[in-house]
């Protein structure tokens, strides 16, 4: 993995970058990484999952039924009534350094200009350019968001509620994409009374419940498939192409 390039005038000097013009960098994810405080707005538009990444669980916007291909992306625009916030940040990271949090660049986005090209990250006076410090603001938003959405997953997998998504979901659907899960609410009804606590106080249960009632949107996903991702244009009203969804409603700050 390349060294991390912090964002600052000292290691940023004399480099350079393209900012991205459209959304076709993720066009290749069928997983997107979504916070808590989403919840209301991205259960109602894409089936959310769990998903363990190395050690760490994140909360995912599932996007395709295979590896590598977004079908919410189409022409570099987002399709969907709802546009997960980790679109406005990237390719700006926040990585750990001992026990720091530092704001870097994605060497491994692709956007790093060549010599002679792209766009400088600060100005001769040390300051951020716009496009540069409108990707960091947004990223500084929803770190916290993030580290508590993390915490609360760790809170389901400890208490063994999590579990695959079953093969009578996956099947139909054809979907590919491995290592997706969500709440046995089964075992969820049986926790005794003190895990259960245990998850409220970590603020997991609106995560646990939204997941659950996430998943029926994957509708969506076999709708979205019957388009010709590579010829046919977005469609103009997408309203009518979605549908009258209704909207969740979670209290989580």
């Amino acid at each position: 993995m390349p060294t991390p390039l912090v964002l600052s005038p000292r290691e940023c000097q004399s480099k350079t970058w393209h900012p991205p013009q459209d959304l076709a960098f993720a066009q290749h994810r069928s997983l997107i990484p979504l916070h808590a405080g989403e919840l209301a707005k991205a259960a109602a538009a894409m089936p959310l999952a769990a998903v363990k990444e190395g050690r760490e669980w994140r909360l995912m916007g599932v996007c395709g039924l295979e590896n590598g291909y977004n079908l919410f992306i189409r022409e570099g625009k987002w399709l969907g009534h709802y546009r997960p916030e980790w679109l406005s940040s990237w390719p700006f990271e926040i990585v750990s350094v001992g026990e720091k949090g530092l704001v870097a660049f994605d060497r491994d986005s692709g956007m790093l200009a060549g010599e002679g090209e792209g766009e400088p990250f600060f100005d001769a006076e040390g300051q951020m350019l716009d496009a540069v410090a409108s990707r960091v603001e947004a990223l500084k938003a929803i770190h916290r968001k993030q580290q508590t959405t993390q915490k609360a997953l760790d809170a389901l997998a400890s208490a063994g509620i999590l579990a695959p998504w079953p093969e009578t979901l996956r099947d139909p659907l054809g979907l590919s994409i491995d290592g997706l899960y969500r709440v046995d609410e089964h075992a969820l009804a049986q926790l005794d009374d003190e895990s259960f606590l245990t998850l409220r106080r970590a603020q997991a249960l609106p995560i646990a419940y939204a997941i659950n009632l996430s998943i029926p949107q994957t509708h969506l996903l076999a709708r979205l498939a019957r388009l010709n991702p590579a010829s046919a244009a977005a469609p103009e009203n997408l309203d009518e192409f979605f549908g009258d969804d209704d909207e969740l409603s979670f209290d989580f700050d």
